[in-house]
């Protein structure tokens, strides 16, 4: 198999342009690095291209995945460390960067029966996004509706944070409030707003079957989301003095407690 040596490769190149969020949307493709976040993208059928370094395979595990991406990928690549490099994000990459496609979806075909959707309303840690999205996979949560303004959930950090909740769940990108909220009008779902203050505490909140969960920006709370539109708000009690919480921590704890 010949080797990739050069990082102006001709695939190389236009992989790398995927760090960049136009490219991104433009081609409806995105970039994963690692063992695990290549794992969870095999088991989901998204890879369209492999990356990977030759010390990659010295594991069982991942000589394993990469026998079974050699046989499911069309574009598969053997690369020098440094053109490995100029793929990644990370200080020290795992040996292996795949280029994963979007599942795009219209929010009309969206339509889940029950369970909860969380609207991301201005969040801008791509790691907080990864995180919500990585917990509500893990609750058996619906799907993420990020409303403009909201951090780019294929993010190179906002995809490790996921940990393959990317793959797994419907992802709806630059939403307006107004089209979100006529959403869950037409679905049945009650809007939630997680507030600071105010409203119902979380562990009095009797929890409909169909929750838009909204969560706010990191520091300045809910930007879009209207607040006489929603249907109910919620809010987490801190001990005396604590001033907030961190935005995924709070979304983890409204989730779940969602969910029962």
């Amino acid at each position: 198999m010949e080797i990739i040596t050069s990082a102006q490769n001709q695939w190389v190149a236009e992989a790398r342009k995927l760090q960049q969020k136009k490219f991104r949307e433009e081609r409806g493709l995105f970039l994963a690095e690692g063992l695990r976040l290549a794992e969870e993208a095999a088991k989901a059928g998204s890879v369209q291209e492999v990356y990977y370094h030759e010390t990659f395979g010295d594991t069982d595990r991942g000589a394993e995945l990469l026998k079974a991406l050699s046989a499911e990928t069309r574009r598969f690549f053997q690369v020098t460390a440094k053109v490995l490099n100029s793929l990644a994000e990370t200080e020290t990459p795992q040996g292996i960067v795949c280029v994963c496609g979007q599942r795009r979806l219209s929010i009309r075909d969206f339509a889940p029966e029950r369970g909860v959707v969380v609207l991301a309303d201005g969040i801008q840690d791509p790691g907080n996004l990864g995180s919500v999205l990585r917990t509500l996979w893990a609750a058996g949560g619906s799907g993420l509706i990020c409303l403009a303004g909201t951090t780019d959930p294929f993010n190179g950090k906002c995809v490790r944070a996921s940990m393959g909740g990317i793959y797994r769940l419907p992802v709806f990108t630059d939403m307006t409030w107004s089209g979100a909220a006529r959403w869950a009008l037409d679905h049945g779902y009650t809007t939630v707003a997680a507030e600071a203050g105010g409203g119902v505490d979380y562990r009095q909140m009797k929890w409909p079957d169909k929750t838009l969960l909204c969560i706010g920006n990191e520091a300045r709370g809910l930007l879009s989301v209207v607040a006489e539109e929603v249907g109910e708000r919620v809010f987490i009690p801190l001990a005396e003095e604590a001033e907030s919480l961190n935005a995924a921590v709070a979304a983890g704890i409204l989730i779940f407690s969602s969910m029962n």
